[in-house]
């Protein structure tokens, strides 16, 4: 009974109305109302401000709220163990997170995944970093693939799978040079990939005398390939570039700046959810291991002669 009455909790939280949060949970007003009430006299505490109508919540009520999310979504993740269990395999929903930066490793695990539980209904959502942390907090997320030096947070843990490096691509006809520095690529006019590159490179990249932001790779391609604007791109995400004779990919002068640790962000539960583990563990297999080397390899074909340095 106590987890129906979070749920009337949460819902009123949403809805903001309690007439509109009944109708939510399919209940009577004032079977919601009296399942409210039933929790602060367990509690002891007043959680709700009412008046005339809805007021809000008392600065114990949102804690308890708060709670009564965590509470919530162990339940769910509870039961999706157990149908696991009593149907000996994996099935439910399966969320996973990912950065514009990160799809090609999405679809690289995705795909192959499908195929060994094909029980789960699997789906993918693109979000920038803070906004994947967020999710899988509120149980909105199972997994997420990101930056994992930009993920350390309480709640959550991070499993490093790989080591990438940042490349400057363009397609400029001018002479290139063999290693470019941070400061010549912010006098290029740059066109930037939204989440494609860790936090701490943004204050920096801003400086560029033209920065467009997209987060679409085909619009991106699109003003690389016109020979106006640069980007900055892992290595994994050459291969959202259009093939062209023109294009390079220029290494950058090494620095912390120029590296990125990208892995898995899940939520610190002793033992994993069986679908978030066995995810996990298929990235090591090795198929995926080997399709991993190869979309860390997509930019050599592009990698630019030894000519002379780029002119500031």
């Amino acid at each position: 009974m106590i987890i129906r009455n979070f749920e009337y909790l949460l819902a009123l939280a949403k809805e903001r109305h309690f007439a509109r949060a009944a109708a939510a949970c399919g209940v009577s007003q004032p079977t919601l109302s009296g399942g409210i009430k039933q929790l602060e006299e367990d509690m002891d505490v007043l959680i709700v401000r009412r008046g005339r109508a809805f007021e809000g919540f008392t600065v114990e009520g949102e804690r308890v709220l708060a709670w009564a999310q965590q509470m919530m979504n162990d339940c769910l993740r509870l039961k999706q163990e157990l149908r696991t269990f009593r149907e000996n395999g994996m099935q439910g929903a399966f969320r996973i997170g990912v950065l514009p930066a990160t799809t090609p490793l999405g679809s690289t695990l995705s795909v192959p995944f499908a195929e060994q539980a094909p029980a789960l209904d699997l789906s993918i959502r693109t979000a920038s970093a803070p906004e994947l942390l967020n999710l899988l907090r509120a149980g909105e997320l199972d997994i997420a693939l990101t930056y994992v030096d930009e993920s350390a947070s309480e709640g959550l843990a991070t499993h490093l799978l790989y080591r990438e490096r940042m490349f400057f691509f363009t397609a400029a006809q001018e002479p290139l040079a063999a290693r470019i520095s941070w400061e010549d690529v912010v006098t290029q006019p740059l066109c930037l990939l939204a989440s494609s590159f860790p936090a701490s490179l943004a204050e920096h990249l801003a400086q560029a005398p033209k920065v467009l932001y997209t987060d679409s790779p085909s619009v991106l391609a699109a003003h690389v390939r016109s020979g106006k604007w640069a980007a900055i791109l892992p290595q994994s995400l050459a291969g959202a570039l259009t093939p062209s004779p023109k294009l390079r990919a220029i290494p950058l002068r090494k620095s912390a700046a120029t590296e990125a640790n990208v892995g898995f962000v899940t939520t610190r539960l002793t033992p994993l959810p069986a679908p978030v583990h066995a995810f996990m563990e298929l990235a090591h297999s090795p198929k995926v291991v080997s399709a991993i080397r190869e979309m860390l390899d997509a930019h050599r074909p592009y990698l630019a002669s030894v000519k002379r340095p780029i002119a500031r």
